[in-house]
């Protein structure tokens, strides 16, 4: 019995003997930094196998038996090629970049190509390769000569929890679930004054100077209209500091207006007309945040993509408006870098062979570089002085530092950034936890902005937490950028007429909302166009009951609206109906109990285009626009 166990354990060790032998282990470096680089695609010359490093820039590969030539490629730095003898079993690869670098604008760059077979991760992708959509992220051909990583874009998911739109909801989580981190960042958007200005003939004023002062003249917070002519200011961000005597200071064009009877949001909005002709700019700053650390080498190619796909659609899109492009790249003290851009230029393929230049690397603890980040994107790029919107994207799965410096470092940056009318608009990838969702849905509502996340619809990348809220669509996240460059750059005309969507042209309309069950929609009605439709028509599905009708009229209207819900099941939980604007802020809110009649003034409101939305149940929602005119 004993030669037998004898046996078998030299057996097992000569096998695992033999095993070690088939195996070569690794580690690629930076040549100038010594950091390890990850995701690194490591591979044998004759593609008999391969494999990317880790986290931590190690990998191990299956010895090939025909070929001792080893490819090592990573974008950003010369193609490695090294001879392997035969029984290594460890190496150490040194990488050279092979991009220079010079006050963050690149000189040079010869990136590798890449490919990707998109079917195994959304269906969608074969009819996108068919089409050729996707590839050089479905530009049109006079975007001929835009630069691409090869990955085809549309695919990765994301939702959006605008809690302007769901203000109530907000304070209610703000104070309850996410409240423990409302110290840990110092940072409480509670206290909201929402300000609309409109001149005499009651058109949205964009890009005014809104100040919130209080007794003694100083100013508590400002920021500038949107392109609805609102804006949100606030009192007490950082501080428990609440001013008994405030007033609202309006400067345009040389012109200083004062509004002294200020109303916080839960006692309405505060109105301003001042006496000024209409006027639309149409500059859009546009620049990217981008965490570059290594954390990041799941999804940074394919955000690339993405935003590349953006930029051109939205081009498209508008294609009145001039557009500004820039971008940051940061990791984090002791990398090859904490803080790389390249500042704002109408050079929109410059712009993007920059942002697909950069690639991820160091980082190593949990918390990144971002404070720093931030105040370089506030206070370095030359945002202009004029524009119907100024966006900052912060791509980023991984909080800033706690330090003292680094929390006011955040508190000195975010007031700047609303005062310049800069919206923040985060992209939270994998790795977001539950307090890094707070502190960017905190910095989104300081500066008028929205909450972004990518879902893990699109089986891309490491798992994304799912946010605190009661409900979210899912869509492709290059479709959500779009929608939200678009609604928030938009400028309405001061001449034309407005005119109402089509299918809203009656001027008394009609809608059946119907309820289907949940496993009745297919997956891919998730993440496409074809769902995201304002109004839903009864006419889009099979009806399947119970049918829940309305009726709003007039459309368009001066003012007066009358809203009519019908055939609610008696007993069941109420309805909400909501006034919003087209970015989504909410204006009004009714519950609707049964059967029932609404009349409500939007007199007070400015010329433009409204959304009314029902929600009932879980799946039920109906959403139509209404024109307002003066």
């Amino acid at each position: 019995m004993k030669k037998i166990i004898v046996l078998i354990t030299i057996s097992f060790f000569a096998m695992v003997s033999m095993a070690q032998e088939t195996i070569l282990r690794g580690k690629v470096s930076d040549k100038e930094t010594g950091e390890t680089l990850p995701f690194v695609n490591v591979y044998w010359v004759d593609k008999s196998g391969g494999t990317t490093t880790d986290i931590d820039g190690l990998f191990k590969l299956a010895s090939s038996d025909k070929l001792d030539s080893l490819i090592i490629e990573y974008i950003g730095y010369k193609k490695v090629t090294m001879v392997i003898p035969h029984g290594t079993d460890y190496i150490d690869i040194v990488m050279e970049s092979d991009v220079l670098l010079l006050e963050g604008v690149v000189i040079e760059h010869d990136s590798p190509r890449y490919t990707l077979d998109c079917a195994t991760t959304m269906s969608r992708c074969e009819s996108k390769r068919a089409s050729g959509e996707g590839y050089y992220g479905g530009a049109p051909a006079s975007y001929g000569d835009m630069p691409s990583n090869e990955i085809a874009s549309g695919q990765l998911t994301a939702g959006e929890v605008n809690d302007f739109s769901k203000w109530e909801l907000w304070t209610d989580i703000a104070s309850g679930e996410l409240s423990g981190y409302q110290k840990q960042w110092g940072m409480a958007p509670e206290h909201r004054f929402s300000v609309q200005v409109t001149n005499k003939n009651d058109y949205p004023i964009q890009d005014a100077s809104v100040a919130l002062i209080d007794e003694t003249g100083n100013t508590i917070w400002a920021g500038r209209t949107d392109n609805t002519g609102k804006v949100e200011l606030w009192s007490g961000m950082f501080s428990d500091q609440k001013s008994k005597s405030l007033k609202i200071v309006v400067n345009y064009m040389g012109g200083t207006y004062n509004l002294k009877k200020v109303n916080e949001f839960s006692n309405g909005i505060n109105f301003i007309e001042i006496p000024v002709e209409c006027s639309a700019e149409k500059v859009i700053d546009i620049a990217f945040m981008i965490d570059a650390t290594g954390s990041m080498g799941d999804e940074i190619r394919y955000l690339q993509s993405e935003i590349t796909n953006v930029i051109q659609r939205v081009k498209d899109s508008l294609p009145d408006h001039k557009i500004r492009l820039a971008s940051v790249f940061y990791r984090d003290l002791g990398d090859s870098y904490v803080v790389i851009k390249k500042d704002f230029t109408e050079d929109i393929v410059e712009a993007v062979k920059y942002l697909q230049s950069q690639s991820a690397g160091g980082g190593g603890d949990y918390p990144e570089g971002v404070d720093t980040a931030l105040a370089v994107s506030v206070n370095e790029l030359s945002w202009s002085a004029e524009a119907s919107s100024r966006l900052l994207f912060m791509v980023l799965d991984a909080p800033p530092h706690e330090g003292k410096e680094n929390l006011e470092l955040i508190e000195k940056t975010i007031p700047v950034a609303s005062e310049k009318g800069i919206r923040i608009v985060p992209l939270a990838c994998s790795g977001v936890n539950k307090s890094t969702e707070y502190l960017l849905r905190s910095m989104a509502l300081a500066t008028n902005g929205t909450y972004v996340f990518l879902t893990d619809h699109s089986g891309i990348g490491n798992p994304h937490i799912e946010p605190t809220t009661d409900e979210y669509e899912v869509e492709l996240l290059n479709d959500a950028l779009v929608r939200i460059i678009t609604t928030f750059s938009r400028s309405m005309s001061c001449t034309d007429p407005l005119v109402l969507p089509q299918d809203s042209v009656n001027n008394d309309t009609s809608f059946v909302m119907m309820n289907p069950p949940k496993d009745s929609i297919p997956q891919d009605s998730l993440v496409t166009d074809s769902m995201r439709s304002d109004t839903l028509l009864a006419d889009t599905l099979s009806p399947i009951k119970p049918e829940i009708s309305w009726k709003y009229y007039p459309n368009p209207t001066v003012g007066q609206l009358t809203v009519e819900i019908m055939n609610l099941p008696l007993g069941e939980k109420k309805g909400q109906l909501f006034l919003t604007d087209i970015t989504g802020k909410l204006l009004r809110r009714f519950e609707v109990k049964d059967d029932e009649k609404i009349l409500m003034d939007i007199s007070e409101f400015p010329t433009g285009t409204y959304y009314l939305t029902f929600f009932y149940g879980e799946e039920s929602k109906l959403s139509a626009p209404v024109i307002l005119v003066h």
